[in-house]
């Protein structure tokens, strides 16, 4: 008898061991899976941020390009204004409509009218 209550507590520490180890396992696995999705989703930003920076160099190179036509159209007298026109013209047919390149369309636009003196904004009219 003495060894059967024996073999029973042995059995009942192991079982306990167990549980003990399967909830471990548990807690292990929840955690296993915050930390995946935290991982997808800094994946996913990162991804955006790639895009983005991607759009952003494509800007900053419209912005070259309208100030390369700039320089190109000056002349001793001032700026040649049909001469750039054109030069930004051919840059906007140059310039593909879908791709990350597209982005270059708004930002000639801009950058054009803005050297033009087209569409800014003027002084605020006092108040009265």
């Amino acid at each position: 008898m003495k060894d059967s209550s024996a073999h029973e507590l042995l059995l009942l520490s192991a079982l306990q061991e167990c549980r003990i180890a399967l909830a471990g396992a548990r807690q292990d696995e929840a955690a296993r899976t915050v930390v995946r999705g935290e991982l997808e989703a800094a994946l996913r930003r990162e991804e955006a941020l790639k895009t983005e920076i991607v759009l952003e160099r494509e800007r900053t190179e419209a912005v070259r390009l309208v100030l390369q036509a700039l320089l190109m159209s000056l002349r001793r007298f001032g700026l040649r204004r049909r001469l750039f026109l054109a030069r930004v013209a051919r840059l906007g047919r140059e310039t593909p409509d879908s791709g990350p390149q597209s982005a270059r369309h708004p930002v000639l636009l801009a950058e054009a009218r803005r050297v033009m003196g087209v569409g800014q904004p003027s002084d605020p009219a006092p108040e009265a």
